[in-house]
């Protein structure tokens, strides 16, 4: 399988940077330069940005012909940012921060504060509520771009999503809330998210037929809805990973002798795994997990992968908590897990396959 570190000059940290830059407020993040030269060759009045999850290009590539809408406007391929998953990638583009300087990297992080691995989205813990507060606001808590924009005062910023400050419920109500705010008066940067293919990939797999089934559907969608915007608008479509189908591998099953060498079970997701190693075991634990998943995942220490891997910036102390020791990064289909659960994914992401990294930049309209 081909294997593809992050690029962080040219990924969706880039595209924010160039927006922002745009609307006047400057993030000390590279620019991406073709995405400059179309911002600097005509003075938008709405500039959009729809991010499908998990659109990654090798599924536009399955389910579309060359000659389709959306492969026809695709000059440019992104790499995702690393780990390759949704918590990281979109507090990137809705922050503007790297993952080093957010710490939002994966989807289960382990917080010392309250001695608990927490899935920040959800703000759950092994099924249960975590605190009566939100965990990870209260100890990495987010800024949003979007009302740095709204100050900076050339344009009016939100985010179009079942989460945002515009709160959407289904891919039509994001597309017909989107095509009006475009039609009002007001100058407009736009961020608009929807949850699939993500989430069915996860469920029914990459390929299949639910899945590709969407991304045609999103393809005619977009065709149609180009014509309904009006002309002084930019419409960016990306991805902020890919997929791949793979298999969930247990410690408890398979390496059981690895898991009395944890502090606690490894977080952050199956396929970029942080473990936080007993003092006793740290100089035997590289070997003994070679031995049993190194042809499977690049093995690194925990300073290796933050200084490789989380792009420019000053790291935020909760990064180090969250990374630990030692990490592991997938190179192929493979999952770790500490033991068995009640669902496994089909579909999964967070690793470093072509598969997972690489993600599209369409230029729907412009």
């Amino acid at each position: 399988m081909t294997i593809c570190k992050p690029d962080y000059s040219n990924c969706c940290l880039n595209v924010i940077s160039s927006i922002t830059r745009a609307f006047g407020l400057p993030i000390p993040h590279p620019t991406l330069p073709f995405l400059d030269e179309k911002l600097q060759k005509k003075d938008y009045k709405n500039v959009i940005v729809m991010l499908f999850d998990g659109m990654g290009i090798d599924i536009l590539r399955r389910a579309l012909p060359e000659d389709s809408f959306l492969r026809t406007h695709l000059p440019h391929v992104l790499s995702a940012v690393y780990p390759s998953t949704t918590t990281n990638a979109t507090t990137c583009i809705e922050c503007g921060l790297s993952p080093r300087e957010a710490g939002w990297l994966g989807w289960t992080l382990y917080f010392p504060q309250i001695q608990k691995p927490v899935d920040i989205f959800t703000n759950q813990s092994e099924g249960q509520p975590a605190a009566d507060y939100n965990v990870a606001q209260r100890f990495i808590p987010r800024e949003m771009i979007f009302p740095r924009i709204d100050a900076a005062g050339q344009a009016k910023a939100c985010c179009v999503s079942r989460f945002g400050d515009v709160t959407v419920h289904s891919v039509d109500e994001m597309f017909d809330t989107v095509l009006r705010l475009a039609r009002d008066d007001q100058r407009r940067y736009i961020y608009a998210y929807d949850g699939d293919p993500d989430h069915t990939m996860h469920e029914d797999g990459c390929y299949a037929p639910s899945v590709l089934n969407f991304v045609r559907d999103v393809d005619r969608r977009v065709e149609a809805f180009v014509r309904e915007l009006p002309d002084d608008t930019l419409l960016l479509l990306t991805a902020d990973h890919g997929l791949i189908d793979a298999e969930f591998h247990y410690l408890e099953e398979d390496a059981p002798e690895l898991l009395p060498m944890l502090v606690h079970a490894p977080s952050i997701e199956a396929r970029a795994v942080s473990f936080h190693v007993k003092p006793e075991y740290k100089a035997a634990f590289p070997s003994a997990f070679e031995k049993h998943f190194g042809k499977h995942f690049l093995f690194m220490t925990g300073d290796a992968f933050i200084r490789d891997y989380l792009g420019d910036g000053e790291t935020r102390p909760a990064v180090y908590d969250f990374v630990g020791d030692y990490m592991a990064l997938a190179t192929d289909p493979w999952c770790i897990q500490a033991r068995r659960g009640n669902h496994e994914l089909k579909g999964v992401h967070a690793g470093l396959t072509e598969q997972e990294m690489r993600v599209p930049l369409i230029v729907a309209k412009e």
